[in-house]
């Protein structure tokens, strides 16, 4: 038995560095329409009236290879924390003020507890970025978990919110969470049994996992390839399945469905959400002539 360890550690060490570069070259390899994504950075950032500090973004992006790896429709997922502003708006209830006492910050104001107790990430997440917007989302991509804007995040070619049903003391101590994981890097052997790097739904899963004091997300786990993994399909698969009863968790807040036919993504509603992670992988190739509502044959 050990023979048989240090030999799988050794393919591992190996194994782990090209496994590692080909997925980095699948997440960077898109075969058409290699610059212009259906929803537009302009819609994207048009997405943060919608949109509150603490929403889960489900994305996907056609046309890259490493689609051909992820399962389900929905290959990624992402926090949205919104920018100072809107956490200063979210997060004055009187539960949330008395939490962040509670955490030892007598004036209750959880922006400071954030810079208090992350202050290299927390500087991260202030400092405009391209085309001089602002960070609104907290994700794991390959570059490691990162700040982003909603103008680079969510242009994808479909893009879907959820609103975890929590009240906003939850959904700060979520943010709270996720700013611990701020510049660790990308997970490549998507295994959530460590957090030294992070895969995208493990961020999302982490943040809103419950514990002692809190509710969180019950979020679907499942083995692959004896690793446990949390996979944003499924987070849309449990919305359906739920739905319409006591244990619904979230609820629905947007779904923009992008239209390959029309090079654009339409503005879509609960009951085509709720069937999206149905779809097939290659969804696009399948949609129905003339139907404008991108289902599946």
């Amino acid at each position: 038995k050990n023979g048989l360890k240090i030999a799988g550690s050794a393919v591992k060490g190996v194994w782990m560095p090209v496994q590692t570069g080909v997925a980095e070259w699948m997440g960077d390899t898109k075969v058409r329409r290699k610059d212009k994504t259906l929803v537009t950075p302009e819609a994207a950032g048009a997405l943060s009236r919608r949109l509150l500090p603490g929403d889960v973004l489900l994305e996907r992006r056609e046309w890259f290879l490493s689609n051909v790896g992820l399962p389900g429709y929905w290959p990624h997922a992402a926090l949205y924390i919104g920018t100072v502003a809107e956490r200063r708006r979210a997060f004055q209830d009187p539960g949330t003020r008395d939490w962040v006492k509670a955490q030892g910050r007598g004036d209750g104001d959880f922006e400071g507890l954030l810079q208090e107790r992350y202050p290299d990430a927390y500087k991260l997440g202030l400092g405009a970025q391209e085309h001089g917007h602002l960070p609104r989302v907290l994700e794991a991509m390959g570059e490691g978990v990162s700040f982003t804007t909603l103008e680079h995040s969510a242009a994808a070619d479909s893009v879907a919110a959820l609103r975890p049903r929590l009240d906003q003391r939850e959904k700060a101590a979520a943010i709270l969470r996720a700013y611990q994981y701020a510049g660790r890097p990308y997970d490549f052997d998507f295994d959530f049994r460590t957090d030294a790097s992070i895969v995208c739904s493990e961020l999302v899963y982490k943040a809103y996992e419950p514990g002692q004091g809190r509710r969180g997300l019950s979020l679907p786990l499942v083995t692959v390839l004896g690793r446990p993994v949390s996979q944003p399909n499924d987070f849309a698969r449990q919305f359906d399945e739920q739905f319409g009863t006591p244990a619904q968790q979230s609820d629905f807040v947007l779904f923009l469905d992008g239209q390959e036919r029309t090079g654009s993504a339409r503005d879509a509603g609960l009951d085509e959400f709720r069937r999206s992670w149905l779809r097939p992988k290659w969804h696009i190739l399948v949609q129905e002539a003339g139907d404008g509502k991108g289902q599946a044959r």
